[in-house]
């Protein structure tokens, strides 16, 4: 007979082993029951964030704002320095003054043709080895042309090299602007960059007449040689790559020393899914203008701008014949539509923008069309219209000089607007190609340009200047319907755009 203790002991053990088989401590899971659970979990979970745009920091993308901006300034501030000194260089280089217009028409020639091969080659080999090439050939060229003999013959072969590595610059560094900025804040990106290419013109008459006298003249190509060391020092050293075919969003780069040593090539970082630029060929960047939005777009930036051209290389003749004016005090003219260019710029830029964001809000799947970019071209155009005609009528009846300063403030305001808008919708509807097309709008404004500085002093004899810039207001009326026609058909075009590129895959 057990004791009462042995009888407590075993009924304790059998308590024991009720608590340890009941539901308080359930078996195992079996294998299918923990992959069911696992789905479960992940299907429940929050999708992870979308990358962002540009993995480069804040400041990172300031700084290749700042420099690709002052970079592409250069080129148009080459072009407008030299022009004070031409009757100067005529008894420097002892030849006659259509030799040394023949070193404007070059440059000029160079200036809209170099961009498309080298806007090219940076779609597809890379940004940053362009810069370094381009803007290389600029430094040197201009130190050169400060430290050589004077030479006609050295003149025209360093104008060559002068216009090469500056003018590509300007259609790069769009595509560089695109390539770390979203499609939500691009414009107003690309407004701070084509400050650059807007004030050269303006500021280049002004540093030019410092130095147009016999004893000082290299030192027009002093200043931009000296100038320009900077820009180039900080593309060197301290410039990432940032097309984004090759480093996507940048996360590959973003992370290297502010300094470090230069590299000729990327290696792609990506995988081949991102879109590729087609390899530069005449044939296929000629294809482009096989895409109407294209054609019209370039096509209407090339009849505006040669507009304005002709409005700017008017000043000397408006303001010294037609109103008695001093050298300088016409160069101070030129701020009149600059400071405007300037401020329009920045102000649309935020604009569009705010407009896009606020169209995405409204809309139910959160996108919007490109074409609702180039909406304010329509004013724009009747607006720089209007100033042109202005001031050819104010400035032929002798009008006070306000008014007619006042009418190039208006019309520059107008152009500054379709530019902004027109860089803005093109990198938006095709940005594999965006240096391609930046390119090509400038190829066409350049050539535009030079035929209108050819024939203005022709059409101001015959027609004087209140209906030779009346004919270039009309040009602006004339470009509208082609707005409305993308307006209206831009989807359409984009979707055949689209099958067409997947075809050629």
């Amino acid at each position: 007979m057990r004791s009462p203790i042995d009888v407590e002991k075993a009924h304790h053990y059998d308590r024991c082993r009720e608590s340890v088989d009941s539901d308080d401590y359930p078996s195992p899971p079996s294998i299918d029951e923990a992959k069911q659970s696992l789905t479960e979990n992940t299907a429940s979970a929050p999708p992870p964030p979308p990358p962002p745009y540009s993995a480069f920091s804040i400041n990172r993308r300031r700084f290749i704002l700042g420099v690709v901006t002052a970079a592409g300034f250069f080129g148009p501030l080459c072009g407008a320095v030299y022009l004070p000194s031409l009757k100067l260089f005529q008894h420097v280089f002892k030849t006659s003054e259509t030799a040394v217009n023949g070193t404007v028409s070059i440059y000029q020639l160079v200036f809209a043709i170099a961009p498309l091969f080298g806007a090219a080659a940076s779609d597809v080999g890379g940004r940053k080895t362009v810069y370094i090439v381009g803007f290389g050939s600029f430094l040197i060229a201009n130190t050169l042309l400060a430290l050589l003999p004077a030479h006609i013959v050295l003149l025209y072969f360093l104008r060559i090299f002068q216009a090469f590595g500056s003018c590509i610059v300007f259609s790069v560094g769009a595509g560089t602007v695109a390539d770390i900025t979203e499609p939500a804040r691009r414009a107003s990106a690309l407004a701070w960059f084509l400050m650059g290419p807007q004030l050269g013109p303006i500021l280049g008459p002004l540093i030019g007449g410092q130095f147009a006298t016999e004893s000082r003249w290299r030192w027009v190509f002093g200043i931009l040689s000296l100038t320009s060391l900077p820009v180039y020092l900080g593309i060197l050293l301290s410039m990432p790559e940032t097309l984004r075919s090759l480093v996507g969003n940048g996360a590959a780069v973003a992370h290297q020393p502010c300094i470090s040593i230069p590299k000729f090539r990327t290696k792609p970082c990506i995988d081949s899914k991102v879109s590729k630029a087609p390899r530069p060929s005449f044939r296929k960047f000629m294809h482009l203008l096989k895409y109407p939005p294209h054609l019209i777009v370039s096509i209407n930036g090339a009849l505006q701008f040669a507009g304005l051209y002709g409005m700017y290389i008017s000043f000397p003749t408006i303001w010294q014949d037609g109103y008695n004016w001093t050298t300088a005090e016409v160069g101070y003219a030129f701020l009149c539509p600059g400071i405007a260019m300037f401020i329009t710029s920045i102000f649309v830029g935020r604009f569009s923008d705010y407009m896009r964001k606020k169209a995405i809000a409204n809309s139910s799947d959160g996108k919007i069309a490109p074409e609702r970019r180039i909406a304010m071209q329509i004013p724009a155009f009747v607006v720089a219209g209007a100033g042109k005609i202005m001031f050819g009528w104010f400035t032929q009846n002798r009008v006070h000089p306000a008014a007619g300063l006042f009418s190039a403030a208006v019309a520059s305001a107008g152009v500054s607007v379709v530019f902004v808008t027109s860089i803005s919708y093109q990198t938006e509807c095709d940005p594999a190609q965006k240096a391609s097309l930046v390119a090509l709008g400038g190829c066409l404004r350049n050539i535009a340009a030079a035929i209108c500085a050819a024939i203005m002093v022709s059409c101001f004899r015959g027609l004087g200047w209140g209906w030779a810039f009346t004919g270039l207001g009309i040009l602006d009326l004339l470009c509208i319907p082609g707005i409305i026609l993308i307006m209206v058909r831009g989807v359409k075009f984009r979707e055949a755009l689209k099958r067409e590129q997947q075809l050629n895959k």
